[in-house]
């Protein structure tokens, strides 16, 4: 992407998904790349950063209920990171939320992951953990989005309120 490549950000039907499982081959590994690869063809919601009318990043959300969504990957090819295209992404993911009239975002990261943790904080997202979820929605509600969201050991847990 060049300063004068204008980005836009579009949905992603699921006919065409397939076609964007090269991103994630460039930015997961192992078991995330599996869980990705599956999430791109499962998710409620793919979308689709595009400098011109190529791809470059991609964006799976999904709404937890009515009030609460979920990030579950952020993927950015590799010769357009470190410029904007991740950030759009989130900022794209929690207006959608917003606007579908949403409460809270959440989104995991691992743990050392320092480059997504650091875009999700620059975005106003703080960690959060089970205890915390528990005092919002009760015991069974934070297992309930636990489980939706696929949370694993060596993740940390983040949240936005948004208005």
């Amino acid at each position: 992407m060049t300063p004068e490549t204008e980005l836009s950000i579009v949905d992603s039907s699921p006919e065409v998904r397939d076609q964007l499982s090269w991103i994630l081959d460039e930015s997961f590994e192992g078991w995330y790349l599996r869980h990705a690869k599956k999430t791109l063809r499962d998710s409620q919601l793919v979308r689709v950063s595009l400098a011109g009318d190529r791809p470059v990043g991609l964006a799976m959300l999904k709404s937890l209920d009515s009030r609460t969504g979920y990030v579950f990957y952020i993927a950015v090819a590799r010769t357009q990171r470190r410029k904007g295209v991740a950030g759009k992404l989130l900022d794209d993911a929690i207006a959608h939320f917003r606007e579908a009239g949403a409460s809270d975002v959440y989104a995991s990261v691992e743990e050392d992951n320092e480059p997504s943790l650091a875009l999700f904080k620059s975005r106003g997202f703080v960690r959060t953990g089970f205890g915390e979820i528990s005092k919002k929605r009760g015991a069974i509600g934070a297992l309930v989005m636990y489980r939706e969201m696929l949370a694993v050991p060596g993740e940390m847990l983040l949240h936005k309120p948004i208005q």
